[in-house]
């Protein structure tokens, strides 16, 4: 008894549930036949519960005056004149079909329905492309444009390693892509669209073409580390070693296509500058001489130079050496003493002309500043030096001041010892004894009988100078061939 009265209860409710619907369905259908339904939006305009006449209307006036204002990235903006295009605007009959369409099916409360149409518009598209292709936007005209730019690794002084960089967008427009975009609203009679809406306009600015998704990036990341995680390092000696890091090597190499290109140009600037860090060839130099005073040499070939062509083939095979991949990754993960220590490639420098010292603090003084040989041009004097006094002095008659015949000048060193050569030069052939070579181009001490020695005096070279080489007394030049020592130092002043 007591169930079949909750039955008759239910039942009663539902009938007047379904008495309640029918009536808002008679009274929606009564009040929205002739009106659109709320929450209704053409192109972006609101004509919920207008008649049909109103919302005709209403978008009339809308575009009476109409104007289309274009947002891009970098707060970048355009408008367009519907005067300028000679826009006309005109509904059409697909409006008053969407309307029926609309009223064709059931209605609930609460939805939204956004609808997009044609509208029956026309313009001058020529005038259009013009407009687009001439503003800021296109051509940067007061409005800074950014190309994208792709994805890539880049050095991190840091992390002391490579890492990703995500692209960048920029805000370059394609033009075609960008000029369509424009016709569509216009043809859609928006009066404001923002191309820098991907979901709306996805290809309106041109792309990156390498993103961070991308395998390759993880390629390059790995061959660049591998290539440029290593350390070179030469020994000058007295504590001194000069380096070249992974942080300079970044700067030497670009990727491409799966492998590292290194650019020969900036590897050749550094090595040259290496090695004229440590070129000591043509410092002025400051002696004493046989008076005790201070005298600044010019000039000459003494002192260290290193190889530049070896340092920079040494340079070249160290960069482009094989290292395990596993070292570079220690490091990466843990660039201790130690996992640089694996990752180091030493190479012993290799010198041209070397010198008696190393003085870091003064390169110049590089030679032994006890023991040396001094030449004076103007006494037509030789000086032995040995443990900073002079030894042995001597006359001698230098080069004949003409052309072609003058004695050189600067800091040299002894470079051969000859008992007997033969000297050869343009208008002479000359046998010498006890030769001591001091340049490479031919000056240099031996013993002159055909001098007339008992008649020198410091001018007698004016007249009766040599070659550019130090003639010498036959018993004179023996003492100097016994004394003047290999690669020791001659200043000519």
């Amino acid at each position: 008894m007591k169930k079949n009265w909750l039955v008759r209860i239910v039942l009663g409710i539902a009938a007047v549930l379904v008495v309640a619907v029918i009536a808002v369905l008679i009274w929606q259908k009564g009040y929205y036949g002739g009106r659109w339904y709320g929450n209704t939006t053409i192109n972006g305009v609101d004509i919920s519960k207008q008649t049909l006449a109103e919302s005709k209307q209403k978008l009339i006036d809308a575009h009476k005056d109409y104007k289309l204002t274009i947002n891009a990235r970098k707060n970048g903006s355009l408008v367009i004149d519907g005067d300028e295009i000679s826009y006309d605007f005109k509904i059409g009959s697909q409006f008053d079909d969407l309307f029926k369409k609309q009223h064709g099916t059931m209605s609930f409360f609460g939805n939204k329905r956004e609808y997009t149409m044609d509208y029956d518009v026309s313009y001058n598209k020529k005038k259009v492309a013009k407009i687009a292709s001439e503003s800021a936007l296109m051509t940067g005209k007061g409005y800074k444009i950014k190309k994208p730019v792709n994805a890539h690794v880049k050095y991190s002084s840091e992390k002391k390693q490579y890492e990703c960089v995500a692209e960048k967008a920029g805000n370059k427009l394609s033009k075609k892509a960008f000029i369509n975009a424009v016709r569509e609203a216009l043809q859609e009679a928006k009066t404001e669209i923002d191309l820098s809406d991907e979901k709306s306009y996805p290809d309106v600015y041109k792309k990156p073409k390498i993103t961070s998704e991308d395998e390759d990036l993880q390629t390059a990341l790995n061959t660049c580390n591998n290539a440029a995680i290593r350390f070179i390092t030469w020994n000058m000696g007295k504590g001194v070693t000069e380096q070249i890091t992974p942080e300079e090597i970044s700067q030497w190499i670009t990727y491409k296509n799966g492998s590292v290109k290194y650019d020969k140009d900036a590897i050749a600037d550094w090595v040259e500058a290496f090695c004229l860090k440590y070129k000591t060839v043509g410092k002025d130099r400051v002696i004493k001489d046989h008076n005790g005073k201070d005298v600044t040499i010019h000039g000459g070939d003494y002192g260290w130079q290193m190889d530049y062509e070896k340092t920079l083939s040494q340079t070249m095979k160290a960069l482009k050496k094989t290292i395990d991949s596993s070292l570079t990754d220690a490091y990466i993960q843990d660039p201790s003493e130690d996992n640089q220590n694996a990752l180091t490639i030493k190479r012993k420098v290799v010198y041209l002309n070397t010198a008696f010292q190393k003085d870091y603090e003064n390169f110049a003084v590089d030679w032994d500043t006890e023991n040396y040989t001094e030449i004076s041009l103007a006494d037509q004097m030789v000086y032995v030096f040995r443990n900073g006094k002079v030894k042995y002095s001597c006359k001698c008659i230098s080069g004949k001041p003409v052309e072609g015949r003058t004695t050189p000048t600067g800091a040299y060193f002894i470079k051969e010892h000859n008992e007997h050569r033969v000297l050869r030069g343009e208008t002479y052939v000359t046998p010498v004894d006890s030769w001591v070579r001091i340049t490479w181009s031919g000056t240099g001490f031996h013993a002159a009988p055909w001098q007339r020695w008992g008649s020198w005096t410091k001018d007698y070279y004016k007249v009766r100078g040599s070659h550019g080489c130090l003639n010498l007394e036959p018993s004179v030049a023996k003492e100097i061939y016994n004394l003047v020592q290999y690669r020791e130092a001659v200043f000519i002043h």
